[in-house]
């Protein structure tokens, strides 16, 4: 996990939590361990692919989340601003009478 981490090139910042500041030790104490001892692990335990797995499922499963709740903002922002587009629509109605239908046409004599 540590190289993962490593990857993400991760930086102290002003408003560090605790949490994160443990995460940039664990980066900082796995970077140095080369990639043969990765290897070796990988290759010689004989959970490496189910740990590999198990990783990969948790986020995958964290992304779907995460997306799902996005849906879900979006689709209140489309049904907010379509209820805001018919109540302007109404108003409009009451103060210039009908709207006229979009397949209506102007015809010129």
């Amino acid at each position: 996990m540590g190289k993962v981490l490593e990857k993400l090139e991760l930086d102290s910042t002003p408003i560090n939590t605790k949490g994160y500041e443990i995460l940039l030790k664990l980066v900082e104490n796995t970077s140095r361990d080369s990639f043969d001892l990765n290897y070796g692990l990988f290759m010689y335990n004989v959970n490496a692919m189910e740990q590999l797995e198990r990783m990969d499922f948790a986020f995958e499963s964290l992304k779907k989340k995460l997306f799902g709740s996005l849906h879900g903002v979006l689709r209140n922002e489309l049904f907010e601003n379509s209820e805001k587009l018919k109540a302007l629509q109404e108003k409009s109605v009451k103060q210039n009478g009908a709207l006229s239908s979009p397949r209506e046409t102007v015809k010129i004599r």
